[in-house]
């Protein structure tokens, strides 16, 4: 199963995300949400996959959110899409997936969960073996 990161160019958590994985030898795939966005179904997948909605995914931090935080509430899944897409920034990052996870940030504990069930039982057990 391939992973996918959404990350920001400027972001050291996306950087991090990036080589932890390259340590694992987990596959990935990069895309720069400034440059390559997302689609709307990856967007809509994102949604699925938080326990929180919007709330999880955006930056309430950002000026474009609290420029826009009022309209946000009442936009549609479409129209809040294409504000997204529009501006990429207001995502936090990075947004780690695949089909049944998502992560948001960089965190080495919950990262974890992105290595396949069966080396986390092996590297289990060899930590009970010892």
């Amino acid at each position: 199963m391939t992973v996918t990161v959404f990350t920001h160019t400027s972001c050291s958590s996306s950087r991090k995300t990036l080589d932890w994985l390259r340590e694992q030898n987990i596959p990935f795939i990069e895309k720069k949400l400034t440059d390559q966005g997302m689609s709307f179904t990856e967007f809509k997948e994102m949604l699925r996959l938080t326990e929180n909605g919007t709330t999880d995914l955006l930056s309430v931090q950002k000026s474009v959110y609290k420029q826009a935080a009022d309209q946000l509430d009442e936009m549609s899944l479409r129209e809040l899409y294409s504000f997204v897409a529009t501006h990429p920034q207001i995502l936090k990052s990075p947004i780690v997936v695949d089909d049944n996870r998502i992560q948001i940030g960089f965190s080495e504990k919950e990262i974890r969960t992105f290595i396949p069930r069966h080396n986390r039982i092996a590297d289990l057990k060899r930590l009970n073996d010892y």
